[in-house]
């Protein structure tokens, strides 16, 4: 015991030291400036050196080792983003890609197909599959080895980007193969930020037969490579689209962390679906285990509308879950079992929102989801934590805002079907800059919106959002006007008729799990104890933000 203090305090001592030297260099530098008055001076001049010239360690009071520390951590973030800038990490990336699947690729462009039929065609023939799949865990070596030398620098590049509105895309492993979500809303953002496809599903390969494995293992790198031209961008800073991983998949304490909100999460909705309390989620899986027919489950069901698998399934409650049964939601779960296919459904979902609101708040971005059902949940994930924060602390003045067309008949116009290639020479141009200041900001401007300044009623939050949106329509009026062409087509064409929607939690204080755990605790399981130091880290920064969530979704109406 005593030895192990002896090392850790020589570490710490070694530490200290080379902090002096970072904090000596930037105060000659002129890069280290503070206020007089706190002290700051007078302990530096304390400063005393040993006979072995050697700064007397003694001598350096709390301040200037706090000041050091600070110093040293900024100058360690600028040293790693020096050593690994972003566009090398996006074009090292796409080029691992590229020499991996890049002949597939192209058959893929040239014989007009799509990433789920070059996906079908890896997973329909045993030799096929067996050829796909023998080259997986390779794979996954060299991609978790990439993301763990460089995720840390790739996520401070993205955290210290200035003015930059950030689309942070979840709800789902990647975006739909059948869609370009740049297209959709890479008007509205600066930097549409997607997760590795492959890590995001690094788990679920361990689950999938050798059919599945092959499907997605190809679905994913065709689709994947629809962005590669968005990523690696010559002559612009910001490029339109960034893959940046998930932290909370490659570091297991967050990982099992995520599962325990997710868990939470389930109970709240098992409670609103069920009518009644779960002491935990073990008790909710024993509850459910016991129905062992769908009429048994229905007969418990209080609330309908929250029995939701997939919003694209047609039939009622009971259609739902015989559906359920005979397709993946049994499959993944490895169960037929009624009850707990029910009782489980929520939980992957709630665990993606949680994943997504965390991963959002460290990379300073808005949620954007393209999938109904995640959309539908990510609503539900809001609406709950709304309430626990509603009771904990007694707010009577609590809104949920939820669904544009919940606030106009008519439908929303944006311009969100943009071909690539004219996005592409839009940004380049400088031509972005001009069409924003027409468009106005409002969709930046109610995802940065502070709760602190919406008014505290119901109608007026409405109002406020109506006539941002109002007033876009109008702009998209004038901008179609200028019978400006890009890629030679005219910016006209490009106009999509659907819904915009927005959702966020809009009270005097954050709502979230994550903030609410800085302000003592909000869940009674998981404890204090077990959170992660970076998700107690990311807490107190989004207590400090006093900022609640907001999610969009960019929905064509078909």
């Amino acid at each position: 015991m005593v030895e192990n203090d002896k090392n850790e305090q020589e570490a710490y001592e070694k530490r200290l030291r080379r902090r002096l030297i970072i904090l000596k260099q930037k105060i000659e530098a002129g890069e280290v400036k503070f206020a007089s008055g706190l002290g700051l001076r007078k302990s530096l001049m304390d400063i005393k050196c040993g006979p072995d010239g050697e700064v007397d360690l003694n001598t350096v009071d709390g301040r200037v080792r706090s000041l050091a520390l600070v110093v040293t951590a900024m100058h360690d973030r600028e040293e790693l983003k020096s050593s690994i800038p972003f566009s090398d990490i996006q074009r090292s990336y796409f080029t691992f890609m590229e020499n991996t699947f890049g002949w597939f690729y192209k058959m893929m462009i040239k014989n007009k197909l799509t990433p789920h039929e070059i996906g079908l065609f890896f997973s329909k023939n045993p030799e096929r599959i067996a050829e796909t799949t023998s080259s997986i865990d390779e794979f996954f070596e060299i991609i978790l080895s990439f993301w763990n030398d460089c995720s840390e620098a790739a996520y401070a590049h993205v955290q210290d980007m200035q003015g930059v509105f950030r689309g942070v895309f979840g709800g789902d492993l990647f975006p739909s193969y059948s869609e370009n979500i740049a297209s959709k809303c890479g008007i509205y953002t600066d930097l549409i930020l997607l997760p590795d496809p492959f890590i995001r599903s690094k788990d679920l390969f361990l689950l999938w037969k050798p059919e599945q494995k092959a499907y997605y293992f190809m679905k994913h790198a065709m689709n994947l490579l629809q962005y590669k031209n968005l990523a690696c961008i010559d002559d612009i800073a910001i490029p339109i689209v960034a893959i940046v991983p998930d932290q909370a998949i490659l570091e297991e304490d967050e990982k099992k962390f995520i599962l325990k909100l997710g868990q939470e999460d389930s109970k709240v909705h098992a409670k609103h679906l069920f009518g009644r309390e779960f002491e935990s989620f073990e008790h909710l899986i024993s509850f459910a285990s016991q129905l062992d027919s769908i009429d048994k489950v229905v007969a418990e069901i209080k609330d309908r509308s929250r029995v939701l698998f997939d919003t694209s399934w047609e039939g009622n409650a009971e259609k739902q879950i015989e559906r359920a049964m005979k397709d993946q939601p049994a499959q993944l779960i490895g169960t037929t079992n009624p009850g707990i296919l029910v009782a489980s459904m929520a939980l992957g979902r709630m665990s993606v929102n949680n994943e997504i609101l965390i991963r959002s708040s460290r990379l300073a971005g808005t949620p954007i989801i393209d999938a109904p059902t995640s959309w539908k949940y990510f609503t539900w994930k809001l609406e709950y934590d709304a309430e626990k924060a509603g009771e904990k602390y007694n707010l009577k003045d609590l809104h949920i805002i939820k669904g544009l067309q919940n606030l106009s008949k008519n439908e929303m116009v944006w311009l969100g079907n943009l071909p690539i290639d004219a996005l592409i020479e839009i940004r380049k141009s400088g031509a972005m800059d001009e069409i924003r200041y027409i468009l106005g900001k409002g969709v930046d401007d109610i995802a940065a919106a502070n709760p602190n300044n919406f008014f505290r009623t119901t109608d007026h939050i409405f109002e406020n959002i109506y006539h941002a949106f109002e007033k876009h329509n109008e702009n998209i009026k004038q901008l179609r006007s200028k019978k400006w062409k890009f890629a030679g087509k005219d910016i006209g064409m490009w106009l999509a008729v659907g819904t915009l929607e927005i959702t966020a939690a809009a009270t005097g204080i954050p709502v979230w799990g994550l903030s609410a755990i800085a302000a003592h605790q909000f869940f009674d399981v998981p404890k204090l104890k077990d959170i992660p130091k970076s998700i107690k880290l990311l807490a107190q920064e989004s207590e400090n933000l006093k900022k609640s969530p907001v999610g969009m979704l960019f929905k064509y109406n078909i």
